[in-house]
């Protein structure tokens, strides 16, 4: 499972992310079938809204693939600064926006589509961030996050478990930092509530659920 530092360390990995997203269109393995699943429902001429962005490589794919405009929201202020020096080099500036905030407390804009991927295990509630996002979304809402139920589910939380006990002991740079395994049947139920229609199920990169919903 891909864990993702909090901002106390968000900002490290961008050059790690960077290098990656010179070799490949996305950082994350998990991404790329998410844009395509997110294809499967359209995104030409839709707004899109990123909550927990990086370095904006899912937004800038999907103004690639014909998105009207998009806009990122990370705790970390040196992805926003590549996201934006990604989105000026590509000529997508004036259709991208990206800013410093964090998706369960900041107001976030009205888009068609609303995006979270791996971005739902580093909050150890996730309530205000499905509220907050759920509310935003028009047509279509999505997620990636660790698998909760079954042999997957309990592999995830022991490597959760064994990845926090990491992060305690570097605990100065990482700043109480955890990952989380969130019931996901729970997120489905919280979805689905908000007026949305499951289009699609998957699993990926093994310990990954991705899920795409429509109204």
């Amino acid at each position: 499972m891909d864990a993702e530092p909090a901002r106390c360390c968000f900002d490290d990995w961008v050059d790690h992310w960077s290098k990656q997203i010179a070799k490949n269109e996305t950082v994350a393995g998990v991404t790329a079938p998410l844009l395509e699943a997110l294809e499967g429902v359209g995104l030409r001429g839709r707004t899109v809204l990123d909550i927990g962005c990086g370095i904006g490589d899912l937004l800038l794919a999907a103004l690639d693939r014909g998105a009207a405009q998009a806009t990122g929201f990370d705790l970390s202020p040196k992805a926003i600064e590549e996201a934006r020096r990604l989105a000026q080099g590509r000529g997508l500036a004036e259709r991208a926006m990206f800013d410093v905030g964090d998706g369960s407390q900041v107001e976030l804009p009205d888009a068609d589509v609303v995006v979270l991927n791996r971005v739902i295990c580093c909050y150890p509630n996730a309530d205000a961030l499905l509220e907050r996002s759920l509310a935003a979304a028009g047509d279509v809402y999505a997620f990636t996050a660790p698998v909760s139920k079954g042999l997957l589910g309990w592999g995830n939380r022991a490597w959760s478990k064994t990845g926090n006990a990491w992060f305690r002991l570097r605990a100065k740079r990482y700043a109480g930092f955890q990952t989380f395994i969130h019931d996901l049947e729970r997120v489905d139920e919280r979805v689905r509530a908000a007026g949305f229609r499951r289009v699609h199920r998957e699993r990926r990169r093994v310990a990954w659920q991705l899920a795409v919903y429509s109204r």
